[in-house]
């Protein structure tokens, strides 16, 4: 099953003590292995300054069992056997809010 951008899914988490954790999938069709792997944002509980919250507004489809944040400095790819579940939908306006937050954190500084 491929994943569509603005699906939050449950994947395994690489980094953390957890065994999965939540993402935001922020990559489109576009991308050269749509359905195998994806550009994802770590979604956790932890509320920070630049982080953005997942308000009820925020989800189109679904919820997530707790208050969560998205982290948009926090990008890693995910491949499609790690994701187990996608449990919530992110609205269009979600995404298109972390890819600028992103966008700071990428553009050349003059």
């Amino acid at each position: 099953m491929a994943y569509n951008q603005g699906a939050i899914v449950i994947a395994d988490d690489p980094f953390g003590n957890n065994p999965t954790r939540p993402y935001l999938i922020l990559s489109n069709k576009q991308h050269p292995f749509h359905g195998e792997e994806y550009i994802a944002a770590i979604v956790t509980t932890t509320a920070r300054e630049q982080a953005i919250e997942l308000t009820e507004e925020r989800i189109d489809e679904g919820r997530l069992p707790k208050v969560s944040h998205v982290s948009p400095w926090a990008v890693l790819t995910l491949k499609d056997w790690m994701i187990t579940q996608q449990p919530a939908k992110a609205t269009q306006s979600t995404v298109d809010d972390v890819y600028r937050e992103l966008g700071i954190y990428l553009r050349t500084q003059q």
